[in-house]
């Protein structure tokens, strides 16, 4: 899957430039790490880590846990030749911020973040165990109305609690929503991903864009981002 280099967005196959930012598309391979892994025991911020979870192209993902009371969350760290890039490391920030600004129970929690030694910078949230909506997709097929119905209301739950705190989401699809169990083993529906976020009213996004430019996942597009 094409993957742009600057915004690290994921395009169909056959797209060879990116939507955002203009820039030329790579292919997945183009991105593997070059980075040490994060020892076990090492701290980040309050939490120390645990395991690695896993990585793309964009950075690694930690199993971390507090040490003191027990708290257990999965820490993102964003690969170094990244850490170094301004434009990446303010959308990795932002979205930190849109999400604290929400606070809703159908949005992922992001509640820490600074950088390890190294240089690398990371955020601290909520560790999720389930599925994406886009695997659960791919694994049920096609769901019928009454059967959709409890995730999109969830959905449209958090879409509005962030428009109630001015934030636009902008690339709203299956690969972003986060099917979790919670203690009950009940399925709650995260909204993930407000990297491309808006503060809506302002000129100034959480990534920010070329003029013009639309914003989003090509295929999930609603008609007036395109």
């Amino acid at each position: 899957m094409p993957t742009c280099p600057t915004c690290r967005t994921h395009h169909p196959d056959g797209t060879k430039t990116c939507t955002i930012d203009g820039d030329r598309l790579l292919p997945d391979e183009a991105f593997a790490s070059a980075d040490q892994d994060l020892a076990k025991g090492e701290m980040c911020g309050e939490y120390r880590l645990e395991a690695k979870l896993g990585e793309g192209g964009f950075g690694a993902v930690y199993r971390g846990v507090h040490p003191l009371i027990g708290k257990i969350a999965a820490v993102k760290v964003l690969h170094r030749a990244y850490s170094s890039n301004p434009q990446i490391v303010s959308r990795f920030i932002a979205e930190a911020r849109a999400v604290n600004q929400i606070r809703h129970k159908n949005i992922i929690d992001i509640f820490a973040f600074g950088r390890v030694e190294d240089g690398r910078h990371f955020f601290v949230m909520e560790l999720l165990e389930g599925e994406s909506f886009e695997d659960f997709l791919r694994r049920r097929g096609r769901l019928s109305i009454e059967e959709a119905a409890p995730f999109l209301r969830a959905i449209a739950k958090a879409l509005g609690a962030a428009h109630a705190a001015g934030i636009a989401h902008r690339d709203l699809k299956p690969d972003n929503v986060f099917l979790a169990k919670d203690a009950e083993g009940q399925i709650v529906p995260k909204l993930l991903d407000f990297g491309i976020a808006k503060l809506m009213g302002e000129e100034q996004t959480v990534h920010k864009t070329k003029t013009g430019a639309p914003i989003g996942t090509p295929a999930f597009m609603s008609p007036e981002q395109c």
